[in-house]
């Protein structure tokens, strides 16, 4: 019992403190204001004016609390510790539609009002991003199993013995997914290298055809050719072994024309 009054007394004791150095630190006395609108903005869920909305997205976005911002639930951790969160790229789009009308720098002028939107639009990419939203979510695991840790040490005996049976069920289908998806994912690669192997040995297989074609291509052409030049001596040849008797019969002709004008000529001249 005296243990409890002198915690009580040491308590008050700092708050009086505490209450004395902010009345001699106006700096301390802002800086607690501020800590306490934050704190009741990230309260703030319901009923909210532009303002108030603007306000809350620059905080959450200052938080990096791109699930806040949106009004999104937060990330949970399933029962083997990995980061979940069941909601879906529509249903983010709904959220970013809904706060992107309430605070659009069209119906709210000011610096403010642009920032929030900025950052409403970036929020609404990385949450939409897949690779982007693992990354997100592993940066929110800690605070995730923290929550979960907190509810079940706020849970009465026999609830966390529901908590705790429920978990040991959803860890081992969790396993067994695992699992069958680890196997889907071996069977899905030999496939792949099955198929793989497939493409290289059609392709190897038709090269070596077009090869041949190509090879017999080029015979038939050579064949064509060397014909073609046996023709075409032949021709030449032809055409020469014609010349040369026409050359022959005119130095016949010339011949026996001399002859005859030898036999014409008299015999005194």
């Amino acid at each position: 019992m005296a243990d409890r009054i002198f915690e009580r007394i040491l308590n008050q004791a700092g708050a009086d403190a505490e209450a004395t150095q902010e009345q001699q630190d106006p700096e301390l006395q802002r800086r607690k204001a501020q800590k306490n609108e934050e704190s009741e903005l990230r309260k703030l869920s319901s009923n909210m004016t532009a303002g108030d909305a603007i306000k809350r997205i620059l905080l959450a976005a200052k938080d990096r609390d791109f699930f806040r911002l949106l009004e999104l639930p937060p990330p949970e951790v399933d029962a083997l510790g990995a980061p979940t969160w069941p909601v879906t790229a529509a249903e983010v789009s709904k959220a970013y539609r809904k706060l992107s009308v309430l605070v659009h720098p069209d119906k709210n002028p000011g610096e403010a009002a642009r920032q929030a939107f900025e950052a409403l639009n970036e929020a609404h990419r990385e949450l939409k991003d897949q690779s982007k939203l693992e990354g997100i979510l592993k940066e929110h695991l800690e605070a995730a199993q923290k929550r979960a840790d907190e509810a079940l040490a706020s849970a009465t005996l026999e609830e966390r013995l529901v908590m705790q049976a429920q978990q040991a069920q959803q860890a081992k289908a969790l396993r067994k997914a695992q699992g069958e998806s680890f196997q889907a994912e071996v069977t899905r690669q030999m496939r792949e290298r099955q198929e793989a192997a497939k493409r290289k040995r059609d392709a190897a297989e038709n090269s070596r055809y077009r090869r041949q074609e190509e090879e017999e291509a080029a015979k038939q052409r050579q064949q064509e050719e060397e014909e073609q030049r046996r023709q075409q001596q032949q021709q030449q040849q032809q055409q020469a072994d014609g010349s040369s008797d026409d050359e022959d019969a005119a130095a016949r002709r010339r011949a026996l024309a001399k002859k005859r004008q030898r036999q014409r000529k008299p015999s005194g001249m």
